[in-house]
């Protein structure tokens, strides 16, 4: 009986030549899901491997092979003489099979913890992998010099470090931190030892270590408003205490803070130019901040993220450079100066802390590529990186100048525009106080033009509407008509008055 059952509803079994899976894989699964969805029970006989083979065609070898698998799964068992059965532990384990209605209302769909929705729901992922014309904090990826690159890679494959393909030591490979403190030193007038770099996964791990090693549940921490999206998150799903504190024209407006919320336990701030209005923090204001952090003995993480790119006067020191209590945690990038698909970052810590924060990065995720971090050390080293950053300024201001006057000719009736002094970027602010930012980006990027709506980055405060616009990564020739393209979607969102918007040709 049993033996007719399993050879009667084998020989149905049908291969899906078009599928792309192996023969044998397709016949695991067949027989795995008959098992599972009872239509073959515990006990019933399988046709003989010789036979099923014939049935279907294929290698007798291929049918033992499956056999084999499936019986060291316990789905069947193997009886010396007798033949290949339905195991009976593969069905008896499992679970309840869900009632065939409700499987189809829910679709198998796990619900979300309050945690997991919390994580879900973040803005800091929008559209990440996106590098169209005008995505804000994407550098000039078809300007990196790889040629200089790949000869900085053969350099560091043919040098046979054994080490470079382990997971290399905690906090970073000291020739990736001696070209770490030579920049820093030499471009943001801050000193430091090489032991008090940790290089990291980017800036985004770097502020995760800060958070694991420095605040607990309920710990105040200031943050800029409008301000770094994923910090702010982070904190939050860190059980930190987040207050908002607004930016004037000085930068973090500390007496607003100190009137306004319990004293922090840490201040996350951007001065060099502040994420996202790109002001710059006045001297007096770093220097009130540091006696803040001194008097009350909290910390300041000061998020250096794009200070290489200035277009008018000299940036200002570094707040650490000007620090001299050993308050300020500095971190920097090199996903806007380099690429992003590097995914190397540092942190510069009073010496106290290096430990702490090399062990807390081993438990997250062990340390960055030491073949990556090498082969960076070398482009830094031999003048490279130097060169790349003052091509970029320089490429960086024409094309800043190309999207203002294209902005200002496309979309000046709706947009006041004004040359951003430093960075990647530059907001354009909606004429109409009244106008919807959102519905205004979203035509944009409906037409093709990718810019992110200022309000994103915003909790408490309530500013003028206007949009970001990133100028670094797109080409030269390219920018007059990405901007034609924004002129005419706002005039279809705003105004009612043109619904054939042009797209951009790529």
């Amino acid at each position: 009986m049993t033996k007719q059952k399993g050879g009667a509803l084998m020989s149905t079994f049908r291969f899906a030549e078009s599928s792309g899976m192996p023969i044998y894989r397709q016949l695991e699964n067949g027989i795995r899901k008959m098992i599972l969805d009872g239509n073959l029970s515990a006990g019933d006989r399988l046709p003989s491997s010789r036979q099923l083979a014939t049935d279907l065609g294929i290698s007798r070898q291929t049918v033992k092979n499956v056999f084999e698998q499936l019986t060291i799964e316990g789905f069947l068992n193997s009886r010396r003489g007798s033949g290949t059965f339905v195991g009976d532990v593969a069905v008896m384990k499992l679970p309840p099979e869900m009632p065939r209605d409700r499987r189809r209302l829910n679709g198998y769909r796990v619900q979300p913890s309050k945690h997991a929705r919390a994580i879900a729901a973040t803005k800091a992922t929008t559209r990440l992998g996106s590098v169209a014309a005008f995505r804000p904090g994407v550098p000039a990826l078809d300007m990196f010099p790889r040629k200089a690159w790949s000869a900085a890679h053969s350099r560091v494959m043919r040098s046979g470090n054994d080490i470079l393909f382990s997971y290399g030591p905690p906090g970073g490979l000291p020739e990736l931190k001696r070209a770490i403190r030579l920049h820093v030193r030499d471009h943001r007038g801050i000193r430091c030892d090489e032991d008090q770099i940790v290089v990291t996964a980017g800036a985004q791990q770097a502020f995760v270590l800060i958070a694991l090693t420095l605040i607990k549940s309920g710990s105040v921490v200031w943050c800029e408003d409008p301000g770094h999206i994923a910090v702010r998150d982070a904190m939050r799903l860190l059980c930190a205490d987040v207050k908002h504190v607004p930016v004037d024209r000085h930068g973090f407006d500390l007496e607003y803070a100190r009137q306004r919320h319990p004293r922090a336990r840490l201040i996350f701030v951007t001065p060099s130019h502040q994420h996202p209005l790109g002001i710059t923090m006045s001297l007096n204001r770093r220097l009130e901040l540091l006696d803040s952090a001194q008097q009350h003995g909290c910390w300041i993480v000061e998020d250096d993220y794009d200070s290489e790119f200035r277009y008018a006067e000299r940036a200002l020191p570094a707040m650490q450079a000007l620090d001299g209590s050993g308050h300020v945690l500095y971190v920097g990038s090199f996903s806007k100066s380099l690429f992003p698909a590097l995914r190397i970052g540092y942190l510069i810590s009073p010496p106290g802390l290096v430990d702490a924060f090399a062990a807390a990065q081993t438990l997250l995720s062990q340390n960055v590529s030491p073949l990556q971090q090498q082969v960076l050390a070398s482009f830094m080293l031999d003048g490279s990186f130097n060169a790349h950053i003052r091509n970029m300024c320089t490429l960086y201001q024409s094309r800043r100048d190309l999207l203002v006057q294209g902005l200002r000719q496309h979309a000046g009736s709706f947009l006041d525009i004004e040359p951003c002094l430093a960075g990647m970027h530059l907001i354009g602010w909606l004429r109409d106080g009244t106008a919807n930012e959102l519905v205004a980006a979203e035509a944009i990027r409906s037409a093709g033009i990718d810019c992110l709506p200022l309000s994103i980055y915003c909790v408490e405060q309530v500013l003028r509407p206007g949009i970001l616009f990133g100028f670094a990564c797109v080409p030269d020739s390219e920018i007059n008509a990405a901007t034609r393209v924004v002129g005419a979607a706002m005039a279809d969102a705003l105004h009612g008055g043109r619904h054939n918007v042009p797209p951009r040709q790529h």
